[in-house]
């Protein structure tokens, strides 16, 4: 991050201080001065109230004393202090340029579904500028080193991380309908965790442009200083991004859109192999031609089609006597975006001939997920599947031709 050094700037500010503190006592006194003088004078009308006149005038003449002692104190205590951030704005005061308290929240835009589309072809989406200066002198800002509070990025911040939740949550929401809300949850957090932000703080080169104290930067061991932590330059950093996008889109109401389409290609990278499989798992769906619709086979069987894939694989080839179990298998290990321990399950058939055949394997945050992805693996393998289904269906006919009443066969052959 780039460094304002306190040193630099507090020298310049400590004697405007002092100078300030002397000009407020001074006026200060003034006013004591004149309302000490207006209180021996009305003490003399005590004993005499009737002299109506006498005593407007003495009001009078003391008010004119009074009222541009008492401005000049009001206006001692409302002048911007000065500070460390009055050298950040070239001597004049942002809030002349921003009035924070006054910003408009632009409407709300339709936050659609991803598609593959949405993924980039390579590298980040370009980064859309802030287009008002003060915004983003503020976005960059630390609260420390600004003469408002309102003028550095931890207001920024706060804004800009309720956007990225929604705008991370309703794509989610729009993109993965059959997904369970638990599987969401850990989706969103790999989008909005402060590791995420901070790498797009990083590539973007944001931190360059940032104006922090220097306790923020790298340690070296040749500053005697008291460094922030690890921890806190972490958090710092993501910060910063959510605090940028907040700049971005309160600079100008109308650029909502526009920074919504770019959060939605540089999240499209983050979870690009489960927007494929999303779109994959259409019927019908081609690539690039995502509108939902279609006219398969597949798609006529709506219900089935929404079953879960161990609900599918147990209709295809169980039946009694038949079974199937869904087993731990491997070594733990944990999820490469979260370091949440991750759960792989293997599908095994007893039965048709076979014992403790292993059909397909799957992986997943959950157990439950885990079981249903190696069922989805069992399925893909549709040679295998297949021959079972051929020995269930064949087992299904001779029993039921078995079982029919001679009646009952005469009736069939008739209809």
């Amino acid at each position: 991050m780039s460094k304002r050094l306190f040193a630099n700037v507090e020298s310049n500010s400590s004697s405007q201080n002092a100078t300030s503190v002397s000009q407020i006592l001074r006026h200060a006194e003034d006013l004591l001065k004149t309302a000490k003088a207006l209180n021996e004078e009305l003490q003399q009308f005590r004993d005499a109230p009737s002299i109506n006149d006498a005593i407007t005038s003495v009001l009078k003449r003391h008010n004119k004393e009074i009222l541009p002692a008492a401005q000049q104190l009001a206006q001692d205590e409302d002048s911007p202090r000065p500070s460390k951030a009055r050298k950040l704005g070239d001597g004049k005061d942002p809030r002349a340029l921003l009035k924070v308290e006054a910003v408009p929240i632009p409407n709300p835009v339709s936050l659609t579904r991803w598609t593959p589309d949405d993924i980039p072809s390579s590298g980040l989406p370009p980064l859309p500028p802030i287009m008002n200066p003060a915004f983003e002198q503020a976005a960059l800002t630390h609260s420390g080193l600004a003469a408002d509070p309102n003028m550095s990025y931890e207001r920024l911040e706060w804004i800009g991380d309720a956007y990225i939740y929604l705008m991370s949550t309703a794509f989610i929401f729009q993109t993965f309908p059959k997904l369970s809300v638990g599987r969401c949850a850990q989706l969103r957090e790999r989008l909005v965790r402060n590791e995420n932000l901070l790498n797009y703080t990083l590539k973007y080169g944001i931190d360059t442009r940032a104006v922090f104290p220097p306790e923020f930067g790298a340690p070296t061991k040749s500053e005697s200083r008291q460094w922030a932590s690890e921890a806190a330059r972490k958090k710092a950093l993501g910060d910063l991004f959510e605090s940028y996008v907040a700049a971005a889109i309160l600079a100008d109401p109308g650029n909502l859109e526009r920074i919504s389409s770019w959060m939605k290609s540089l999240w499209g990278a983050e979870l690009a192999d489960e927007i494929r499989a999303e779109f994959r798992s259409k019927p019908g769906s081609k690539e690039g031609d995502y509108n939902g619709k279609g006219d398969t086979d597949s798609e006529k069987k709506g219900v089935k089609q929404d079953l879960p894939p161990k609900v599918l694989l147990n209709t295809a080839i169980v039946v009694n006597g038949v079974k199937l179990s869904y087993n731990d298998v491997g070594e733990p290990k944990r999820d490469k975006h979260l370091g949440l321990p991750l759960h792989t399950v293997g599908v095994f058939l007893n039965g048709w001939g076979e014992t403790n055949l292993q059909l397909g394997v799957g992986s997943a945050l959950s157990k439950k997920e885990a079981g249903n992805n190696a069922a989805r693996a069992a399925l893909e393998n549709k040679k295998i599947i297949e021959s079972f289904r051929r020995k269930k269906q064949e087992y299904l006919t001779a029993r039921a031709t078995s079982s029919a009443e001679p009646g009952q066969q005469e009736y069939d052959n008739w209809s």
